[in-house]
């Protein structure tokens, strides 16, 4: 105990040795500080009393800063009394600061709460605010009324609509009526799509056989002639019979090309999961493309729910054409895809001859081709049959290309593709009756 008011005191002389130990002079402040010690106490008392009491009063922590300052004011009041006949001017002078540290703190948290302090709502305002709610009490059971009138219009309403619903209802009937009549309808072009399939089926077969039969005389034909009567052929008769060769092999490609693309909505395998990378890999080892051609694969490709046959048919289509049409000594071509929310983009860029803007759309119409080589093997039915493939499965294909810098095609498949049933592929073609 002596330790700490030694360290406090560090021997001063008390504060009454000012005053001369005047008798009327030390009362004078032990009373006074006394009494403001006293009123700075029950103060804060009064504030959390108000507080505890309305909990709904805003800014409640500023009533306990104030509460805590006033405190700590009162604190230093006693101590002025204590160092009287006790220097222990160490602590007073503690507790002032800490009374300073409070409320420098209350005065900051004090300064921003002003403007909103004074946004709240003045008594007159807040008496104008309940004279409003009572004015709209008033108009609210006025409209309340209006809303019963309102009812009972409605239910006479309602007695109306119920008849004119009883004559829909009627109308309703009828048009059902006229319904199973086009279903019956439906049913018999149904039976027609069924009778044109197998016509088509059987002229596909007719084509393929009896077309193809003698194209084949005619080629082994000029072949004979060409190996027995070579000596007795001059250079352009040689030429003329490797013409003919050309001309029927480039038939056959024309008929094998027509009933593919006759076959796309017509015939379907059974759908599954195909991985792509597998189909491309296949189809490039099936096409077998030089060495000075490269093909690269630059994402993975997914695997996608459709018709094995008819995406290869896509792939193979659009890399022999990349392939038969790059001119350079070293040919690129790169496969991509990307994705979005609903669909699969797939890409095949070469750097080949390039195509002009004006031919876009005609390079996927049946037997157009920008090649005027009477030597080239094109049909004019491959891009045809991509397209038509590319939108049996609800996707599109277009091309960019500059001349000389090669071409993109592009195609897209739906991620969940539904594939159209063939008859409403063939009812989609048939002609108006």
């Amino acid at each position: 105990m002596d330790f700490f008011y030694n360290f406090f005191s560090e021997n001063f002389i008390p504060h009454g040795h000012c005053y001369l130990w005047k008798p009327e002079l030390v009362s004078l402040h032990i009373l006074s500080d006394v009494i403001i010690a006293l009123s700075y106490y029950s103060i804060p008392l009064t504030l959390v009393y108000f507080v505890r009491k309305r909990i709904d009063v805003p800014f409640r922590n500023i009533f306990l800063l104030f509460g805590a300052f006033i405190i700590s004011c009162g604190t230093t009041h006693i101590v002025e009394v204590w160092t009287l006949w006790h220097p222990v001017y160490w602590l007073s002078g503690a507790i002032k600061a800490l009374t300073a540290i409070i409320s420098f703190y209350t005065a900051l948290t004090l300064i921003p709460l002003v403007p909103l302090a004074l946004a709240l709502p003045s008594p007159a305002q807040l008496e104008a605010a309940n004279k409003a709610l009572q004015e709209e009490n008033i108009e609210r059971k006025r409209v309340e009324q209006e809303l019963r009138e309102y009812k009972e219009r409605l239910e006479e309403l309602v007695k109306q609509r119920t008849t004119e619903l009883a004559k829909a209802n009627e109308q309703l009937q009828q048009e059902i009526i006229q319904r199973q009549h086009s279903q019956d309808r439906m049913a018999q072009l149904l039976k027609k799509v069924e009778s044109a399939n197998k016509e088509l089926n059987d002229f596909a077969y007719v084509v393929s056989h009896d077309l193809k039969a003698p194209l084949r005389g005619i080629s082994s034909l000029s072949e004979w002639l060409l190996a027995d009567y070579a000596d007795k052929f001059d250079e352009q008769g040689r030429e003329f019979v490797n013409l003919l060769i050309n001309r029927v092999q480039k038939m056959q490609n024309l008929i094998d090309g027509i009933l593919q693309y006759s076959r796309v909505g017509r015939l379907q395998e059974e759908s599954r999961q195909v991985n792509l990378n597998k189909v491309v890999a296949d189809v490039i080892d099936l096409l077998s493309p030089s060495e000075n051609i490269q093909i690269e694969i630059a994402n993975k490709l997914p695997i996608v729910y459709c018709e094995k046959t008819r995406i290869e048919q896509v792939f193979q289509n659009l890399l022999s054409n990349a392939i038969k049409f790059i001119d350079q000594l070293q040919g690129k071509i790169v496969i991509d895809c990307t994705e979005d929310n609903d669909y699969w983009y797939f890409s095949v860029a070469d750097n080949g001859l390039g195509i002009e803007k004006q031919y876009f759309e005609r390079i996927f119409q049946i037997f157009q081709k920008l090649s005027s080589n009477k030597d080239s093997d094109s049909t004019g039915i491959g891009l045809a049959l991509v397209k038509k493939i590319v939108e049996m499965y609800d996707g599109k294909v277009w091309v960019e290309s500059e001349v000389g810098q090669g071409s993109t095609f592009f195609f897209t498949l739906k991620k969940q593709v539904q594939i159209k049933r063939a008859e409403d592929f063939i009812k989609s073609n048939l002609p108006p009756q």
